[in-house]
C-alpha cells in the first residue's frame, strides 16, 4: 500500500486557515495536562523492539492514538505533536512531516525523533527524514537503526559526508562483522551509483584503517555485483576468502560467483570447503549435492547425502535424486529404507513418504499416507493433495466432495485453498468455464480474498475475457498497490488482446521495477517492446527471461521476435528448446502454428 494511504481518512484540508484554532485547542489540553500532573519527563532512550528501519514495509507510522509516546513538559512540543498528528488524520501528510520535524529539533525525546523520521519517511521527504534520523542518532547514539535511518536517507539527498559519519557510527557499534558490513553493503545501494558507493566504502575504509577486512571486501564484492563487474566481484570474494578461508558466507559467495562466471571446478571447490566446514548443514548440504549432480557428479553428490542427517526431507531428496538419475530400482529401495525408519515426528515423516510414493507413481499408497497426516502445518496440504491425486486418477466427482468436504471446516485458510484447488483441478482437465464457475462462487464466499480474485482474473484472461480481467485485476492492485504479478498480469494481458501498448507497458514497467529480477515481468518487458515495435530491446529482455526461467512460453516469445526479426535459425533453436521442455506448452503451440513452422 502506498504510505500517503494510510493518511487520507477524510477531505484533504489546508493546515494554515485552521493553525490559530488549533493552537488554542492544543495550548489548552496541555495546560490541563501540567495542571492534572500528568506530564511525566520525556522518554530519553528508544523502545529496543522498535528498531526497524523507517522504510521497512508495515513499520512506517500510524496516524493517531500513539499511546506509547509520553507527553512531552514543552507547550511548543506538545503544540507540534498534535498538530502533525491531526494532519496526517486529515491527509496533508507534507504538512505533518513538517510539525514532527519541529517538534523532533526542539524536544529531547527519542520517540519524537524517530516517530519524526518514519513520517518523513513514509512521505518520501527524504532531506526532513534526513534531519529527523540526525536527530534521532543523536539523542540515542546507540541505537543502530537510527545511524541506518539517517544514513540511507542523507545516501538519497546527496549528503556522502553525513552518510559516512553514520555508517563510521554503525561499525563502532557493531564491530566488524559480517552483518555490520551487510548493512553497509546494503545501504549502498541508495548512494546513486556504483561510482559513488564505491567511493564512499573507500572514505569508510580509510578512516577506519582497515582496507584488507576480510568483511570489508565481502561488503565491496556485493557492491560490484550491484554495479554487474562479475570479474571484480569474484576477485574481491576471493581476496576476503584468503583473509578468513574458515568463514562459510565468504566460500558460498564465492563459488556462487565462480559457478556465474561458469568457472565450474573453481565454483564446486569453494562450496566443497564450505560444506567440508559443516557437513552437517541441512540446506549446504542439499544445495551442494544438486550441483554435483547438475554437473555429472552422480557418486559424490550421493556421498554428500548420505552424510546429511538422515531427516524425512532428506531421505526424499535422496528418493528424487536417484529418479533423476534414472535410478529407480536405488530410489524404490530407499523408499522401502524410509518406511522402515523412525523419527520425531510421524506426521512429518508420512507427509514426505507421501511425497516419495507420488513421484514413484504409487498414487494409491500416497493417497493413503497423505490420509495420516491429521495435524500440524501440513495437514491442510496433505488434504488438498489427496483431492488433486483422486483428480488425476479421474475421479474428479471424489475429488471435488473432499474439497467441499473441507470447506465445511470453516476455517478461512482452508476454505481459500480448496476453492483454489477445486479451481486448478476443473481447469487441469480442460473444463475452463466450470473452473471459472467455480471462481465466481469462491467470491461470493470469500468476497475478500485476493488470491482467488487473482485466480479468476487470469483465467478470464486464458479464456480471452479480457474486460473481466481488467476489472478484476485493477480491483487486487488497489488493493494491493505494489502487487507486481497483479500489474505485470493486467499489462501482459493489455499488450497480448488489446492495442493499449502504451499503458500496458506503464503497468508492466511498474512491476519490473518492484520484481526486476523475476523471469515473468521481464518476459513481459520483452513482449511489450516486441508489439511497440523495438526489436533488439525485445531480444535483450527476453534472452535474459530464457536465462531465468527455462519457460517454454518465453521460449515461444523469443523465437517469433528472432523470426520477425529475420534471424530464422536462432528462432527454430529456441522454439525447439521450448518443444523439448513441453511439447504442449499451449502459447508454443499457438506460436508454431500462427506462424505456419514445423520441425
Amino acid at each position: 500500500m502506498n504510505n500517503r494511504d494510510w493518511f487520507s481518512r477524510g477531505k484533504r484540508v489546508s493546515f494554515a486557515p485552521m493553525k490559530s484554532r488549533l493552537r488554542i485547542v492544543i495550548v489548552g489540553f496541555v495546560a490541563v495536562l501540567l495542571l492534572c500532573g500528568c506530564a511525566t519527563g520525556s522518554k530519553r532512550t528508544a523502545n529496543p523492539e522498535s528498531g526497524n528501519s523507517p522504510d521497512t514495509p508495515g513499520a512506517v507510522i500510524e496516524t493517531s492514538g500513539n499511546a506509547n509516546l509520553p507527553p512531552p513538559t514543552d507547550e511548543e512540543v506538545m503544540y507540534r505533536v498534535f498538530a502533525a498528528e491531526y494532519l496526517g488524520a486529515e491527509g496533508d501528510l507534507d504538512g505533518a512531516v513538517e510539525e514532527y520535524l519541529e517538534a523532533a529539533l526542539r524536544s529531547e525525546d527519542v520517540e519524537i525523533a524517530r516517530r519524526a523520521t518514519r513520517v518523513a519517511y513514509a512521505a518520501e521527504a527524504w532531506q526532513q527524514a534526513a534531519m529527523a534520523a540526525d536527530r534521532w542518532a543523536v539523542l540515542d547514539p546507540d541505537n543502530v537503526a537510527a545511524h541506518e535511518a539517517a544514513a540511507t536517507a542523507m545516501l538519497a539527498v546527496g549528503d556522502y559526508f553525513g552518510a559516512e559519519f553514520q555508517i563510521l557510527a554503525i561499525l563502532d557499534l557493531m564491530g566488524d562483522s559480517t552483518e555490520a558490513w551487510m548493512l553497509v553493503s546494503n545501504l549502498m545501494s541508495h548512494a546513486g551509483s556504483p561510482e559513488n558507493a564505491n567511493e564512499i566504502l573507500e572514505e569508510v575504509l580509510s578512516a577506519r584503517g582497515s582496507v584488507d577486512n576480510a568483511y570489508a571486501m565481502f561488503a565491496r564484492s556485493q557492491l560490484a555485483v550491484r554495479a554487474q563487474d562479475l570479474n571484480r566481484a569474484f576477485e574481491l570474494a576471493r581476496q576476503a576468502v584468503e583473509l578468513e578461508p574458515e568463514q562459510l558466507e565468504f566460500l558460498t559467495w564465492a563459488g556462487r560467483l565462480a559457478l556465474n562466471l561458469k568457472l565450474t571446478e573453481t565454483g564446486l571447490e569453494f562450496i566443497r570447503r564450505a560444506w567440508k566446514l559443516n557437513p552437517k548443514d541441512h540446506d549446504l548440504s542439499l544445495a551442494f549435492a544438486d550441483l554435483l549432480a547438475r554437473n555429472g557428479r552422480a557418486d559424490e553428490a550421493r556421498t554428500v547425502l548420505k552424510e546429511i542427517p538422515q531427516t524425512p526431507d532428506v531421505m526424499l531428496s535422496r528418493i528424487l535424486f536417484e529418479l533423476s538419475a534414472k535410478n529407480r530400482p536405488g530410489a524404490e529401495k530407499l523408499f522401502t529404507e524410509f518406511g522402515e525408519m523412525d523419527f520425531d515426528d510421524p506426521q512429518e515423516k508420512v507427509f514426505y513418504q507421501a511425497q516419495a510414493a507420488e513421484a514413484l507413481g504409487y498414487f494409491d499408497q500416497a493417497i493413503a499416507l497423505y490420509g495420516e497426516v491429521t495435524s500440524g502445518d501440513r495437514a491442510m496440504a496433505a488434504a488438498i493433495r489427496i483431492a488433486e491425486l483422486k483428480a488425476v486418477g479421474g475421479d474428479l466427482e471424489a475429488a471435488r466432495k473432499e474439497l467441499a468436504d473441507l470447506r465445511d471446516n470453516g476455517n478461512p485458510a482452508i476454505m481459500e485453498e480448496s476453492w483454489l484447488a477445486e479451481a486448478r483441478i476443473l481447469r487441469e482437465a480442460n473444463l475452463k468455464e466450470e473452473s471459472f464457475e467455480i471462481l465466481d462462487a469462491a467470491i461470493s464466499s470469500m468476497p475478500g480474498s485476493m488470491a482467488i480474485l487473482y485466480t479468476h482474473a487470469l483465467l478470464a484472461a486464458e479464456l480471452g475475457w479480457v474486460d473481466i480481467a481488467e476489472k478484476d485485476l485493477r480491483r487486487v492492485i488497489a488493493a494491493q498497490p505494489e502487487n507486481a504479478a497483479a500489474l505485470n498480469a493486467l499489462g501482459y494481458t493489455l499488450a497480448d488482446q488489446t492495442e493499449r501498448y502504451e499503458e500496458a507497458e506503464e503497468l508492466i514497467r511498474q512491476a519490473y521495477i518492484l520484481q526486476p529480477n523475476e523471469a515473468s515481468i521481464i518476459d513481459s518487458m520483452g513482449w511489450i517492446a516486441f508489439r511497440l515495435g523495438r526489436l533488439q530491446e525485445a531480444i535483450q529482455f527476453l534472452q535474459k527471461a530464457w536465462q531465468l526461467d527455462r519457460n517454454p512460453e518465453i521460449a515461444a516469445h523469443l523465437g517469433e521476435v528472432f523470426w520477425v526479426s529475420g534471424n530464422r535459425d536462432a528462432a527454430l533453436k529456441i522454439w525447439r528448446e521450448g518443444f523439448d521442455i513441453n511439447p504442449e506448452n499451449p502459447v508454443l503451440v499457438e506460436t508454431l502454428e500462427r506462424l505456419e513452422v514445423s520441425f
